[in-house]
């Protein structure tokens, strides 16, 4: 018998963990600072508090015009989950000094 009980191996997973990205002053982040970091995927949330719109876009840079608008708690919005292999490819923009916050899983 699986210990996985039949759940879909896509979204469970045996490890993990968290980073957070912080906005530099141009308001441009990258997942784990750009350092790979291998992952079968993550929840992203701006994190509450936050003080303007974020966006994020995948393999390339996020700008005011590029990538998908992320929700946060303040706003009624969750984390969102994307399906991804390496959390340093998902790229942000938004305000300086904002948080966003990933919880990826490791295979």
């Amino acid at each position: 018998m699986s210990k996985y009980a039949n759940a879909n191996i896509n979204h469970v997973s045996q490890s993990g963990g968290s980073v957070r990205v912080t906005l530099d002053v141009s308001g441009l982040g990258q997942g784990n600072g750009g350092t790979a970091l291998a992952a079968k995927g993550c929840w992203i949330s701006p994190a509450s508090g936050n003080s303007g719109v974020t966006k994020m876009n995948i393999s390339a840079a996020a700008s005011a015009s590029l990538g998908i608008e992320l929700s946060d708690a303040d706003t009624g919005g969750g984390p969102l989950f994307v399906p991804i292999d390496d959390v340093s490819k998902l790229y942000f923009y938004g305000t300086a000094s904002d948080n966003i916050d990933i919880t990826y899983l490791r295979g």
